[in-house]
């Protein structure tokens, strides 16, 4: 009987501790390899109308974001939201809209 109880008791543990562990290493890894991110993306993507349409030049609203933000990127580049998009988009980049 006792044999019965070890025999799923001992893989169920040692999966357990295993887990447990793994567990571990991911939340050090997540804390140690993190990669911080500009708020300014997240902004801007918020005013922007979402159609990842890509006439803006960019793959999609992200990548438009992302180039804004990293100033790769014109704030009036997105043709869909037109000047009251660009007009916000300055306004969260601290620039004067041309």
């Amino acid at each position: 009987m006792i044999d019965k109880i070890l025999e799923i008791l001992v893989p169920v543990l040692l999966l357990t501790g295993l887990g447990v562990l793994f567990a571990g290493i991911l939340a050090w890894a997540n804390v140690k390899f993190k990669v911080e991110k500009d708020p300014k993306i997240d902004e801007i993507l918020a005013v922007l109308p979402g159609a990842n349409c890509g006439a803006c030049g960019f793959a999609g609203c992200a990548a438009f974001a992302e180039a804004v933000a990293s100033g790769e990127g014109t704030v009036n580049g997105c043709p869909v939201g037109r000047q009251k998009v660009a007009q916000e988009i300055s306004n969260i980049m601290g620039v004067e809209l041309e």
